[in-house]
């Protein structure tokens, strides 16, 4: 045992004297009582009334006396050691309720203090609250004895977390110590020790767990969650005793507060990124009512990673951040460029959730549970043992708007050093939100053995159609289509209370074919005056050197020749002739810095919140308007195509044939140029052509509002 540990563990057992017999004088009540502001599920009162805890959907019997068990996962371990539950028999009110949440407690302060478990002094901060926001409905009306040693109890609990903080409890858990710590404060105003502590400990621990803009370090909704509902409790105990509310609680509660209103689709639930739940949204509005008073949402959570698109009924939610730092990474997906998709109350596109099963967990931070680009057997993170990340990937963002649309571009390198390039998504969301386009493409890559997947809401019914699938909501229809091999798998979504099966929609890139090489060719003698190759030769060759060059230059596909369809005639005129605002701050977004320059975070706007508003955003400059997605000429759900389908009218007949004709011209000057070049090589074009790695084609996608 470490010298840290031993001393540790002599100072828990010397505050966990018993100071009934002591000289210390003991109350015999509460001198102020808490109120616990959240309300409780009679049903689950009702199952523990007849020994049974309901927890997470799953039944476990309640033994006398037993506390703990290996076999008990550990969320259930801290439900069930932190007396949240009381809030659940006293929603059932009844006597035999009260009855039973008195034995609980009786049972509990009757273990010896050596052997009563507070080694996590966030499960005994739970206890400590709870019992004293329940106290007059438990032990108002209990006998001298149990009033006393409940008293005492409380006094050697609180002395733990003294002893045990701040090292013991870290993140957001760690408020719920310092709530314990405050809870005893406040019910025993005559020993100063722990508001003292308290009051030392809060500034410290709030600091480091979030940044600037009120986002939890650890970037998990969840977390923020938590951490909001916290410091929501600790803010009414304060009041409740009239005690001054420390500045830094009051200024992070606020601006944790705007960022998890952010953090919400249109039905009010959680987005799921990095370990959160949908989590119901009655839950989730009473936690923000209780923590500030105001009804503004933060348009812009960029430091957290997270970008928020809002456009007409349709709100899209990005992870475009990279993984949270050292020490608060044990929830951390590969999720980086993932999104989540959703119009008016209903979700579409989401990641698969996180669960508390050890297998499940694992498996649910892969990039495979999330709605991104991933290779079967490539990680873009490493994670240790400990479910630590031991290697983050550089991540870049880049977001802009004009008159209403979104373009957000994003790139992550977690695949560089496998071969399988820079991975970078472009997403385009319509100015009536009515139109979802993406391109997903990896630069530098010599692999083509990746797909993207879409995982559906387990709400929302798919049906294949010749134009592509059809994505059915209670209100809406979806038609989603691609222009690579796309595919329909079985799914599973944790977001909820329970696991659910649904779909995904899973593409993957149709890889061009090159030219077998004969053998006459490798053996044809080359005249170093003459080109040899016909002209059907010069053709091919030149295919193959346009596909490998606009694969591994993404500049050329994001700036086509022509302006797509979605871009209308007089758009393109005032795009053209629009001037640069003097307010606008933000870099100049040519393609090069896209990917040279990271997204600096801008200060925090707040607006008034509405559901369907769009984020307000200054219109970027005018040489630097993507023309996302315009060479998606072909949507189709399988390699082949045989009949047009409804979305050729997204794109421009006109563009599309001067297009195939600026790439023909270029194929025949490519090919002039390699065959010249050729003729000193000691190996004939096609077969060098043939030695290289074949480029990673790009994937392209759009998602069409069809019906309401």
């Amino acid at each position: 045992m470490s010298l840290r540990r031993w001393t540790r563990e002599a100072r828990l057992t010397f505050a966990m004297r018993n100071p009934l017999g002591g000289f210390g004088r003991v109350p015999t009540a509460p001198a102020q009582t808490l109120r616990d502001p959240w309300p409780g599920n009679p049903a689950v009162g009702e199952r523990l009334v007849r020994n049974q805890a309901f927890f997470e959907g799953v039944a476990h019997p309640l033994h006398h006396g037993q506390w703990d068990s290996p076999s008990w996962p550990q969320p259930y371990r801290e439900w069930l050691q932190g007396f949240g539950w009381l809030r659940d028999l006293r929603e059932l009110g009844a006597e035999s309720a009260r009855v039973k949440a008195r034995s609980l407690v009786a049972t509990w302060i009757s273990i010896p203090a050596s052997e009563r478990p507070v080694s996590d002094p966030a499960i005994t901060g739970a206890r400590l609250a709870a019992w004293l926001s329940y106290y007059d409905f438990f032990a108002a009306t209990a006998d001298d004895h149990f009033r006393q040693t409940l008293m005492a109890a409380l006094i050697m609990e609180g002395r733990s977390i003294i002893t045990l903080m701040p090292e013991g409890a870290e993140g957001w858990r760690a408020l719920t110590a310092l709530k314990g710590l405050l809870s005893v404060a406040v019910a025993i105003p005559d020993q100063p020790d722990f508001l003292s502590r308290f009051l030392k400990l809060i500034d410290e621990t709030i600091n480091n767990q979030f940044l600037p803009d009120g986002s939890h370090k650890t970037r998990n909704p969840e977390n923020q969650f938590q951490a909001v509902r916290e410091m929501a409790e600790i803010t009414s105990i304060l009041q409740i005793a009239h005690l001054p509310l420390p500045s830094s609680l009051m200024s992070v509660c606020n601006r944790a507060t705007l960022v998890l209103r952010a953090m919400r689709h249109n039905d009010g639930g959680l987005m799921i990124f990095n370990g959160s739940m949908a989590r119901e949204a009655p839950w989730v509005a009473h936690i923000i009512s209780r923590a500030s008073r105001s009804n503004v949402i933060a348009a812009s959570i960029a430091d957290s990673g997270y970008m928020r698109l809002a456009s007409g009924r349709t709100l899209l939610l990005a992870d475009a951040g990279s993984v949270a730092p050292t020490g608060f990474d044990s929830t951390a997906h590969a999720g980086m460029l993932s999104f989540e998709f959703s119009s008016g109350k209903q979700r579409i596109i989401v990641n698969c959730g996180s669960s508390t099963q050890r297998g499940w967990a694992e498996a649910l931070r892969q990039a495979a549970a999330h709605s991104v680009l991933e290779f079967k057997d490539l990680a873009p993170i490493d994670i240790n043992k400990a479910g630590h990340v031991t290697r983050r990937p550089q991540v870049t963002r880049h977001h802009t708007t004009q008159d209403g649309a979104h373009w957000l571009h994003m790139t992550h390198d977690g695949y560089a050093q496998h071969g399988g390039g820079t991975y970078m998504r472009q997403l385009y969301l319509g100015p009536d939100g009515q139109t979802l386009r993406g391109e997903e493409t990896l630069p530098g890559g010599t692999r083509t053995d990746f797909c993207v997947r879409f995982h559906l809401h387990p709400d929302v019914t798919i049906e294949q159609t010749e134009n592509g699938f059809l994505l059915y909501t209670e209100e809406e229809s979806w038609l989603f289509q691609s222009d690579a091999h796309a595919t329909i798998e079985e799914s599973v979504y944790l977001g909820g209370p329970h696991r659910a099966p649904t779909r995904q929609i899973v593409l993957t890139p149709i890889v061009p074919q090159p030219t077998p090489i004969t053998e006459d060719t490798e053996h044809t003698e080359h005249n170093p005056g003459e080109a040899d190759l016909t002209a059907d030769g010069i053709e091919q060759a030149a295919y193959l050197v346009e596909e490998q060059q606009l694969s591994t230059t993404p500049q050329d596909n994001l700036q086509p020749e022509h302006t797509p369809e979605f871009y209308s005639a007089p758009e393109a005129e005032s795009y053209a002739t629009y001037t640069q605002p003097e307010t606008y701050e933000e870099a100049d977004l040519s393609h090069t810095q896209l990917q040279e320059e990271h997204y600096t975070a801008e200060p925090t706007p707040m607006v008034a919140e509405d559901d369907y508003a769009p984020i307000p955003r200054d219109p970027p400059p005018a040489d630097s308007v993507p023309t996302l997605l315009g060479g998606v000429v072909h949507l189709h759900y399988t390699a082949e195509r045989t009949n047009p389908g409804t979305t050729d009218t997204l794109f421009a007949e006109q563009a599309r044939a001067e297009e195939a004709a600026a790439r023909q011209a270029r194929r025949v000057e490519e090919a002039r140029a390699a065959a010249a070049e050729e003729v000193s090589s000691p190996l004939p074009l096609a077969q060098q052509l043939a030695n290289q790695p074949m480029p990673c084609p790009p994937v392209r996608w759009a998602l069409s509002l069809v019906s309401e």
